[in-house]
Order: structure tokens, then C-alpha cells, then sequence
């Protein structure tokens, strides 16, 4: 009866994972088609304007109103948020106003690989000679991607200035998922609940002084209404739904498990990139290709080792 529990458990899980990966992958090609007619700066605070308040209500119905506590957390959660909600957002929707959606979804992918050596770099945890080599290739296949394997197009600055704005939002985004691991005795979705609510006071911060400047423009109804479904993408697939079932699937199958499922957001962002007619160049794919071999196998060899370790001291 146990096994079977397990059983139920991954399913539910992996099918949560996939619709959270799947949702994620179409949000670049989405984001591009709405920086036509908004700012990077509008389109933050409209998506996670709205995304903190249903998370705030679906705290309360699944937590009750005492989970809306900081407990002393506000400056930590605040900062937390801010990373993630904040500064991912608005690099990224900046990065993409100069890069191609795929871009975007490939460095997307690196996550587990970025989360490792940020690790090494805040506790000293140095990743081993495998994790080292995936991530060498890894960004091998990235390189490829952005460069369709000719050097000359690395010389591009405006391509490449929005794939570096995307990584440091990527790296955003993973030192605010690092964040829950130092919130003991918080769940996910209060942590998201909270820290999107903080870090809410930081976009309203910086699109006030992007207004100020002349950067960012009021979001009129006539600005929002032709790409009103790409709006109400980001908010509820791309925002509320996706990091709700990733929360959900990350724990029924743990964090090791889930991180392969991010090898299907660039391949989801690829396929509706060749859905709308797009020319996918051959070394995109290749470069694609090389990422996710470097993900997997950065998830699955550390396994085999263990297993060998443990069956030689068993001697099998």
C-alpha cells in the first residue's frame, strides 16, 4: 500500500513539474510580444501586483491569516523578494527586448547549474570534477546558441547585452529560491506569499523612478488590451500556476528530481518558436542539446556514484 502511495506521490508530482516547466517555457516567447506595447517596469508591477494578491488569498485558505506573519524576517524576506520578484523580473523582460526568446529559456536552464556555484561562492561548498565539467558544458551550449556557431555574432552587443541582462536575472531567481532553505519552519507558500508582497515595494520603488526618468510610461487601457492575454499569461500560467505546481512537485519528489524538469522549458520554448514559424538554425539545436546532456548528466552520474560507493562498502 506504501509502494503504491509513492507511486500516486511522483506521478502527482512529475505531472505538477511539468506543467510548471511547460508554463515557464512559454513565457519568453508571451514577454516578447507584450514588450511591444509595455515596459519592462509596467509589466512587472501589473504581473506581480496582481500574482501577490492571489497568493496572499491562497495563503489564507490553505494557511490561515496567522501565516501572515514575518516573525522578524521582513528585511530578509524583503530582500529575498526583491531578487526574485524584482530584479529577475524586470532583467529579464529587459534582456528580452534584445535577445531572442530561445536565448532566454536555454539560460533559464542553467539554473541548477548556477545555484551550484553560487554555493561555492557564498559557503565554500566547491562543486565536484563533475558538476565543473557539466557546467563547462553547458555553457558551451549556450555559447553555441547565442552564436548559431559563428564568433562574429558574439560580437553583437545588443544580443549580448540582453543575454547578460537575462543571466543576472536568472541568478536572481536562484538566490531567492536558495532563500527558503533559510526560512526554517516556513512553507513555500508562505514564503511566496510574503516575499512577492515585500518584494512588491521595490518594483513599485523602481517603476516610480523609471517614470521619473522617462523610462517607463503609465499602463493605459489601450497599451494593455492587445496583449491582454499575454498579460493574464504572465500573471496566472506563467506566475500563480507555475510556481505554485512547481512548489507542489518539488515537495513530493525533492529538489534533486525536480531540477530535471528544467530541461523542458528551452525545449517547450523551442517548439512554439517553430510552431509560430520561427527558423530554428541547426546549432541552436545542437547548443540545446548539449544543455540538457550537461543537466542530466550533472543529475544522474552524482546517483551512480553514490550507488557504486555504497555497493562496494556493501561489497556486492
Amino acid at each position: 500500500m506504501n509502494t503504491t502511495k509513492g507511486s500516486d506521490n511522483s506521478l502527482i508530482g512529475s505531472s505538477h513539474l511539468l506543467i510548471a516547466a511547460l508554463a515557464w517555457g512559454g513565457m519568453y516567447g508571451v514577454s516578447k510580444t507584450a514588450l511591444q506595447y509595455l515596459d519592462p517596469y509596467s509589466m512587472t508591477t501589473i504581473r506581480y501586483g496582481c500574482g501577490a494578491l492571489i497568493f496572499c488569498l491562497l495563503l489564507l485558505l490553505k494557511e490561515g491569516p496567522q501565516s501572515f506573519r514575518f516573525d522578524g524576517q521582513f528585511v530578509r524576506i524583503w530582500l529575498y523578494g526583491s531578487c526574485g520578484f524584482c530584479g529577475f523580473s524586470i532583467l529579464l523582460f529587459h534582456g528580452l527586448k534584445h535577445a531572442p526568446a530561445e536565448h532566454g529559456a536555454v539560460i533559464a536552464s542553467l539554473m541548477p547549474l548556477i545555484s551550484a556555484l553560487i554555493s561555492w561562492l557564498t559557503h565554500n561548498k566547491r562543486p565536484d570534477k563533475t558538476t565543473l565539467l557539466c557546467t563547462l558544458i553547458a555553457i558551451i551550449g549556450v555559447v553555441l546558441v547565442i552564436s548559431r556557431g559563428e564568433i562574429a555574432n558574439l560580437l553583437q552587443l545588443d544580443s549580448v547585452k540582453g543575454d547578460l541582462m537575462i543571466i543576472l536575472g536568472v541568478t536572481c531567481w536562484v538566490i531567492f529560491s536558495m532563500g527558503l532553505s533559510q526560512m526554517q519552519g516556513w512553507s513555500s507558500s508562505r514564503y511566496t506569499a510574503l516575499s512577492c508582497c515585500a518584494g512588491l515595494i521595490t518594483i513599485l520603488m523602481a517603476n516610480t523612478v523609471a517614470s521619473i526618468v522617462g523610462a517607463s510610461t503609465l499602463p493605459t487601457p489601450e497599451k494593455i488590451t492587445p496583449v491582454l492575454f499575454e498579460v493574464s499569461y504572465l500573471i496566472l500560467a506563467a506566475g500563480v500556476l507555475a510556481v505554485s505546481c512547481w512548489s507542489s512537485g518539488v515537495a513530493k519528489m525533492g529538489a534533486l528530481n525536480s531540477l530535471l524538469f528544467m530541461n523542458m522549458i528551452p525545449v517547450s520554448a523551442f517548439i512554439i518558436a517553430a510552431l509560430q514559424g520561427k527558423a530554428i538554425h541547426p546549432m541552436e539545436v545542437y547548443g540545446l542539446m548539449l544543455v540538457i546532456v550537461a543537466l542530466v548528466a550533472n543529475n544522474v552520474l552524482p546517483r551512480i556514484q553514490r550507488a557504486d560507493s555504497v555497493c562496494s562498502n556493501n561489497i556486492c
